[in-house]
């Protein structure tokens, strides 16, 4: 999707947990914060074609969002806005970004809920720097207070970078439900088990085809269990519950085998503070 799209093709959520940690950290900053916000846009699968008998039905039908944009986290570099020059030239190297954020906010005390022109600045030196393949998005917040700190007050906005101009655009909140199933259509898990495809019986070397990197990646995770068992549990359904059961076995041996590590070492360095405690004594004259 080009940047100069209409934003009625995109659709934009942000889920409760996420929002809620951005409110609070536009709240605690000690004055004006900004950051960057990190999350998924993806392609909306076209909807099956109605099969309802009137067309003027149809035809009043909304059309469905072209795009997805979904907000799951943010960074915030610093207290005072960082992001940007007092020009609102973008200042970090988009090298230096640990994966490619989906747009950024800014938080001003008290003010409209307007794009300011630095922030605008900001948002076409930011689509410049990033080169993304859907319209930036960009959250306005505006936390305030009463007088007595007995009432905190967030109010917010969404725009998405249309052309040359901030577009308003409607923010869903995704929670947890039936009524927002539709969220995690297009989830895709983060694990950092390897990919493990069926074994193929005919293929007896298949389950030797993992790194060295694989197997230690399985074997951080779990105590005594070999890449090619866990491929042979997830492959077949016989057995199945058994070699699962077997696998949180191990995951809890290794748990305990962590925690004794760290009980060792926190018991060494009890040991050499006493050590050191008696040896100022000596030093002291006053053992």
């Amino acid at each position: 999707m080009a940047v100069g799209d209409t934003p009625a093709a995109a659709k934009v959520s942000i889920s409760g947990a996420a929002l809620a940690a951005l409110l609070h950290r536009c709240a605690a900053a000690a004055g004006d914060c900004d950051g960057l916000l990190f999350g998924r846009a993806s392609r909306v699968p076209a909807p099956p074609p109605s099969l309802s008998d009137y067309d003027d039905h149809a035809a009043a039908a909304p059309p469905a969002p072209a795009l997805a944009v979904s907000v799951s986290g943010h960074s915030s570099l610093s207290h005072p806005s960082s992001l940007a020059d007092p020009l609102g030239r973008f200042q970090l190297q988009p090298a230096s970004i640990p994966s490619a954020p989906v747009g950024f906010f800014s938080s001003r005390r008290r003010t409209p809920l307007r794009p300011s022109m630095r922030e605008l600045a900001l948002a076409h030196s930011l689509a410049e720097a990033l080169a993304p393949a859907h319209p930036l998005l960009f959250i306005l917040v505006s936390p305030s207070a009463s007088p007595n700190l007995s009432i905190h007050s967030y109010y917010y906005r969404a725009y998405l970078l249309v052309g040359a101009r901030l577009v308003p655009a409607s923010l869903g909140v995704v929670n947890v439900g039936p009524g927002f199933r539709d969220q995690y259509h297009s989830f895709v898990a983060e694990s950092p088990l390897p990919w493990l495809p069926p074994h193929q019986p005919s293929s007896p070397a298949a389950g030797h085809a993992h790194t060295i990197g694989e197997q230690k990646a399985v074997d951080d995770m779990v105590d005594g269990f070999g890449i090619g068992r866990l491929q042979g549990a997830v492959g077949s359904a016989a057995g199945q519950a058994a070699e699962m059961d077997d696998m949180y076995a191990g995951m809890i041996r290794r748990l305990e085998k962590l925690a004794r590590e760290v009980e060792k070492s926190n018991l060494r360095v009890l040991e050499q503070e006493n050590r050191n405690l008696l040896l100022r004594f000596r030093s002291a004259g006053m053992e």
